[in-house]
């Protein structure tokens, strides 16, 4: 009796009221916690109130973990990426890579163009009709000349002779021939064939030329070298063309004796070369066939799905090899329309006309200009 009293005793000493009431509360309290047990005293137990709930332990929240994760990682750093995240890198990457590609692209395209107009004749620049709109929204003609000089000569004829249209408008890209040995008249130089146009007065007399036999503006030049031809089939790797008649040991020249079967045929620089120009089998207009076969499958290599890639430095390739006025965003959207526009056979034409020998000479005479007069509108899609 006497230890409890005396704790008794202690406890009231400490704060208990008159009754003991403050007392017996600090000694319940006591004994609970010396038991482990809650108190039945003060606090919420005077109140009424209930006895406090055990607080849970904090869930882990993953995107606010992520989120202050977010916050302290390096842009670099690949830590803690979720889908969006995986998809907005590869995304930022290949955005990236893209624009690399793009301006190396244009460089090199840039200087393969400088060198290109750099052989262009100012006259030929004056003889140009001046582009009715931007070449992605209007009807485009363009002058496509192959030339080469005769042995012991140094001027050239043009033995390619195709006016290439792009018509955004109708979605269509068209070639016209006209054979070398198409009979003209020219100033100053009277009956000639009209390869000779180039030879007397270079690319602005033979634009000039094309203009006055077809009515048709002339907005665009570009005349390769036929050695230059084979060194752009070379550059890509050669080309494929469906031949549609065979050759067989057709005369070329020096003695040399050709042959080409009917049907697909893979050709490098040189073959293309032969294939565009041999024509002792057939006629003039024949071998105008092939030189539009030759020129399409440049088109279709350097557009190539599987060589899309380095387009701009085969274009390059291609472009080096040209003399052109084409600058470099006209020819960047000429290459796009040609990969956009379609082709079919009808829209491949040759000026027609009949073979004939005046005065010791052969030539392709237009002894229809009716018949001449649709062609030329099937070309400009009239």
């Amino acid at each position: 009796m006497a230890r409890s009293e005396k704790g008794y005793r202690r406890f009231r000493s400490r704060g208990g009221g008159p009754e003991g009431a403050g007392g017996l509360d600090a000694l319940r309290e006591l004994t609970a916690k010396e038991s482990g047990q809650p108190g039945r005293g003060g606090g919420a137990q005077r109140g009424g109130g209930r006895p406090p709930t055990p607080t849970p332990p904090p869930r882990r929240d993953d995107s606010r973990r992520r989120e202050l994760s977010r916050r302290n990682r390096r842009w670099y750093s690949l830590r803690d990426l979720g889908p969006a995240g995986w998809i907005g890198r590869v995304a930022t990457l290949l955005l990236v890579l893209f624009a690399v590609w793009a301006g190396l692209g244009f460089l090199a395209l840039r200087g393969a163009v400088s060198e290109a107009n750099s052989r262009v004749a100012p006259a030929a620049m004056r003889a140009l009709d001046p582009p009715p709109g931007g070449m992605l929204g209007t009807p485009t003609n363009t002058l496509v000349l192959g030339v080469d000089s005769r042995r012991g000569q140094t001027r050239s004829r043009a033995d390619t002779i195709l006016v290439m249209r792009t018509d955004p408008d109708a979605g269509r890209l068209r070639y016209l021939s006209i054979p070398r040995d198409f009979r003209v008249e020219l100033p100053q130089h009277g009956t000639q064939k009209i390869n000779a146009a180039f030879y007397f007065g270079g690319q602005a007399e033979a634009i000039r030329a094309v203009r006055r036999l077809t009515g048709l503006p002339i907005h665009h030049v570009i005349v390769i070298r036929f050695q230059g031809l084979a060194e752009m089939v070379d550059a890509l790797g050669g080309v494929s063309v469906n031949n549609p008649s065979a050759l067989e040991d057709c005369y070329y020249e020096a003695g040399r004796r050709v042959s080409f079967p009917r049907g697909p045929v893979e050709l490098d620089g040189e073959s293309a070369l032969v294939f565009a120009r041999v024509r002792s089998c057939d006629s003039d207009l024949q071998r105008a066939v092939r030189q539009q076969l030759v020129v399409s499958a440049l088109k279709d290599e350097v557009l190539s799905p599987t060589s899309l890639w380095k387009a701009p430095w085969q274009g390059a390739d291609v472009v080096r090899s040209l003399q052109t006025d084409i600058g470099t965003l006209d020819m960047i959207k000429m290459g796009w329309l040609q990969a956009r526009l379609t082709q079919s056979e009808s829209d491949r034409i040759i000026l027609s006309g009949e073979p004939l020998t005046i005065d010791g000479v052969s030539y392709i005479v237009g002894t229809n200009p009716d018949r001449n007069e649709r062609e030329i509108a099937a070309f400009i899609g009239d």
